[in-house]
């Protein structure tokens, strides 16, 4: 199969794909990981073909969905396409309902351009990510203890505005019109990121913004310093500013992925010092954390440390370095181990 030439509704109704993001089983789970790592270009396509094929497999059992009524819907935006496909998903329920739930989110996709669309704020708490669909089919993934605000008139303006607090990967979709490219913007109290079609992470924290360009690229609109306050990123390249002491900082990194990993449930650890893990986990679970002495705040940690449980975290911690980790409800002290 040539999964390369496929759109997300084209994921979202192949039958090995969907026995994937169901049940998976070691060979699917090898194939489609093998995949995805050849070919990382299309993670945003697969990831909204998965969003599609959970929805669908959510449905209510009782929930009615006829041919006739796929057959219109598929036709208005398969329009020119070969049937076939639609034939086979006819021949079974759920099969129904991953077209029909294809066909209605593209449909209120393409519709999302031709209307106002109210404000909406997406919010995470402490311990949780969260992947979302905008509109415009660009994927942002969400940190713990964020916010996400999307524009009050996303489909009026020349651009596509949203507004951040806390931290978010933005894999951002190129859009026209009037064969013009639409610009989207991510506002921080910090600065502005203005781009056409990139990844990019965005981090709020710290009294400061920090942008991370995965590939693309970028342009920076500094806030509250004159008008020579732009600035262009290249892949690679990590910008810190901050408009409360108007202190910039530029470099570039060899590889710049550890600083995002956090999107695949995992902290990339290169030499970062149980001082900075410990103001991660507070940023990110919402725990006091102490530190019982200078020397183990100084330690250094290099690794991968799964966050998608916080047990598993901590565990991880105490097999890298000499330390016990004591924790109650709120509330997390490190110390020496005995």
């Amino acid at each position: 199969m040539n999964y390369l030439s496929f759109e997300p509704e084209d994921f979202a109704v192949d039958e090995y794909f969907c026995r994937w993001v169901l049940s998976p089983s070691p060979e699917t789970e090898a194939f489609w990981q093998d995949w995805l790592f050849r070919n990382p270009g299309k993670n945003k396509h697969v990831e909204i073909a998965r969003q599609l094929v959970l929805l669908a497999s959510s449905a209510e059992d009782n929930q009615q969905i006829t041919s006739e009524t796929i057959d219109r819907i598929w036709q208005g935006i398969e329009e020119g396409k070969q049937t076939e496909k639609l034939h086979f998903l006819l021949k079974s329920k759920f099969w129904l309902k991953v077209a029909a739930a294809v066909s209605l989110l593209v449909l209120v996709f393409a519709g999302y351009f031709q209307k106002k669309v109210q404000s909406h704020t997406y919010r995470t708490a402490f311990g949780e990510s969260r992947r979302l669909l905008l509109p415009d089919k660009s994927l942002v993934t969400l940190n713990a203890n964020s916010s996400l605000r999307i524009s009050d008139e996303w489909g009026r303006p020349k651009e596509r505005e949203v507004w951040l607090e806390g931290e978010a990967f933005f894999s951002v979709s190129k859009t026209k019109r009037k064969n013009r490219p639409v610009k989207f913007v991510v506002h921080t109290p910090d600065l502005n990121v203005e781009v056409k079609g990139t990844e990019f992470n965005v981090n709020t924290r710290k009294n400061k913004t920090s942008v991370v360009l995965s590939e693309g690229l970028v342009h920076l609109y500094l806030c509250g310093i004159g008008d020579k306050n732009e600035i262009r990123m290249k892949p690679g390249d990590l910008v810190d500013f901050s408009t409360g002491d108007k202190k910039l900082s530029r470099k570039h990194l060899a590889d710049a992925s550890p600083l995002y990993s956090w999107k695949n449930n995992i902290w990339t650890l290169d030499g970062t010092s149980l001082e900075d893990i410990s103001i991660l986990i507070q940023e990110t679970y919402g725990l006091t954390v102490n530190v019982e002495n200078e020397y183990l705040r100084k330690q250094k940690v290099n690794g991968i440390i799964p966050t998608d449980n916080m047990e598993d975290l901590l565990h991880a911690l105490e097999s890298i370095l000499p330390i016990t980790i004591i924790k109650d409800e709120s509330h997390i002290l490190i110390k020496n181990r005995l």
